[in-house]
């Protein structure tokens, strides 16, 4: 198939879903491409030189949310006249153009985010329950769906490398709505007890939070939280692809503290069942804790956790050619 006669929409939430679409930069550069995604700081610097078109994210939780999306995709599916539907997730962005994209009889890729090892996102059941393939980037025992590979790339170097000054402690809430206050006051607090002894910069994202023993602030761009984590001794951070691909990628140690529904920290119990963090526990690249405490610990035995972790996603990248040219 000529390249001219294929046109990629290609559709994510900012943040971690961001981060890993961007990453296949080396496979949609090569076609006619669009995105669809959340206006940040992110994506507005990353995209800055691409055709974009940013939307509100929403929840099935307010199906109402959902209605403006879908005069504004009609038109831009109209307009860009898409032949492929490419997404990383969430349904928060990705479900009325995935549906759209089902109408209209498009081919449709939906990749499984890194950060779901052994359960599906809802929006990827109901990708599933439409007769549309699942890639994963885990290989699972998921039924219906196939394993396509990690869509992260290696450094420029072909392996991992670790630079920095470890001048500073990072901490990142991450871009959901919902605020993360205990994780933002448990690092306060460990600050003021000693426990931890260098500078804290927190990226609190939606979580409003002020204190003098913090230097805070809420988005950056991508390339600006890559430095943080370049330069820090060592990461705390919710449960995030994103950020956590960084860490694998820099050697950077890091701990986990993962959202509560029960703490109002997540729209739903469904977003708990994020499981990233506790694979990479298990083979010894993070330790997952819940609270101060563990916290506390973690940050005493931070220099037992692994680093070093590969990416590779040469694989992924010509099995997405395969596909799409056939």
């Amino acid at each position: 198939m000529n390249n001219k006669r294929i046109k990629l929409c290609l559709v994510c939430t900012a943040g971690g879903h961001f981060e890993q679409l961007s990453n296949l930069d080396n496979f949609y550069n090569n076609y006619d491409h669009f995105w669809i995604t959340n206006s940040n700081k992110q994506t507005t610097s990353a995209l800055m030189n691409e055709n974009k078109y940013f939307i509100h994210s929403a929840h099935y939780k307010k199906p109402w949310e959902y209605l403006v999306h879908v005069k504004k995709i009609f038109k831009i599916f109209h307009d860009e006249k898409p032949t492929h539907f490419i997404s990383t997730g969430s349904g928060r962005t990705a479900l009325i153009p995935y549906l759209m994209a089902k109408l209209l009889r498009l081919n449709i890729i939906y990749i499984e985010t890194f950060s779901r090892v052994n359960h599906l996102t809802l929006n990827a059941k109901l990708v599933r329950m439409f007769g549309d393939s699942v890639y994963t980037q885990w290989q699972s025992e998921i039924k219906n769906t196939t394993y396509l590979g990690p869509v992260f790339r290696s450094s420029n170097s072909g392996s991992m490398i670790k630079t920095g000054e470890n001048s500073h402690i990072f901490v990142s809430l991450g871009t959901r709505r919902e605020p993360f206050v205990r994780l933002v006051k448990s690092v306060e607090q460990l600050v003021m007890n000693g426990t931890i002894k260098q500078n804290v910069i927190v990226q609190a994202g939606c979580t409003k939070y002020s204190s003098t023993h913090l230097k805070i602030f809420d988005f950056c761009p991508a390339e600006e939280i890559e430095e943080l984590i370049k330069n820090a001794t060592y990461i705390i951070t919710q449960e995030s692809a994103g950020i956590v691909n960084k860490c694998l990628k820099y050697g950077k140690p890091f701990l986990v503290m993962p959202r509560d529904y029960s703490f109002q920290e997540l729209p739903s119990k469904h977003d708990m069942q994020e499981d990233l963090q506790y694979k990479l526990e298990e083979l010894g690249f993070t330790k997952v804790v819940t609270n101060m405490e563990e916290l506390t610990l973690g940050i005493q035995n931070i220099d037992k956790l692994k680093t070093g972790f590969e990416f590779n996603n040469n694989e992924v990248v010509n099995k997405l050619n395969t596909i799409v040219k056939n």
